[in-house]
């Protein structure tokens, strides 16, 4: 594998060692527990950085970023094996308004988080029906991880 394709979306195989996710199901009726653990390092400048944006698992959204080396705020959730779907920020620091740049991933296996190239299908999922808001006036290319601004129908309003 080249350079150059290794770092295409981030380095997808960076991120599998990167982003846990970490369900704790409870016994006794103790409640079941995840939190998300970024793991990729802190970078000496900002360009550097990737904040886990938002991830959603089951029926639990963590809807507050996560700084590389940090991990989430325990949520509950339910017993269950699924699949996990992220939005990264690379180059975004949490407080610095919103980001450039998100970059979709679901999870290679349930209860994972090692992403794999989404096929248009899972692009339109989480885009569409997992996170719409954060893709409202844009489009997702999965093949190239990129959201551009939607132009706008020249015939509008007319």
């Amino acid at each position: 594998m080249s350079a150059a394709s290794s770092r295409r979306c981030w380095g997808r195989t960076i991120v599998g060692l990167a982003l846990a996710l970490l369900a704790v199901v409870g016994c006794n009726g103790d409640p079941t527990t995840v939190v998300v653990d970024n793991g990729f390092p802190a970078a000496a400048d900002a360009a550097g950085t990737m904040t886990v944006f938002k991830v959603w698992w089951v029926t639990t959204l963590f809807p507050s970023p996560v700084a590389p080396g940090a991990s989430s705020e325990t949520e509950r959730t339910i017993a269950a094996t699924d699949f996990a779907y992220a939005l990264l920020a690379p180059g975004w620091s949490p407080g610095g308004g919103p980001p450039a740049r998100l970059v979709a991933l679901a999870s290679a296996q349930p209860l994972t988080a090692t992403p794999h190239d989404l096929d248009a299908a899972d692009a339109e999922l989480i885009v569409e029906r997992i996170f719409p808001g954060d893709f409202a006036g844009a489009t997702y290319d999965p093949s190239t991880c990129t959201t551009t601004p939607a132009v706008a129908d020249a015939g509008q309003g007319q």
